[in-house]
């Protein structure tokens, strides 16, 4: 827990100062759903039914983690 508190405040500190991070989702297929990870946050993650929606569930699972609004950073696929 220790590692992900230190990312979530560096993630906070940055997007204070007025920088925009960029995060990277992962996947994998779990069943019926998709399993998202964040590369820069780890423990967290979320599944979302397909992969149409790995993305945008990856944004609000940051936003939702960080405590900042979705439009703060960038999210890109880490394929």
């Amino acid at each position: 827990m220790k590692e992900l508190r230190d990312h979530v405040a560096a993630g906070r500190r940055r997007i204070a100062r007025g920088e925009r991070p960029v995060y990277h989702a992962t996947w994998t297929t779990s069943g019926d759903a998709v399993d998202v990870r964040i590369r820069e946050l780890p423990i967290i993650h979320l599944f979302v039914p397909d992969e149409s929606g790995v993305l945008d569930g990856a944004r609000g699972l940051i936003a939702r983690t960080l405590g900042v609004e979705p439009s703060t950073f960038g999210v890109e696929p880490d394929r």
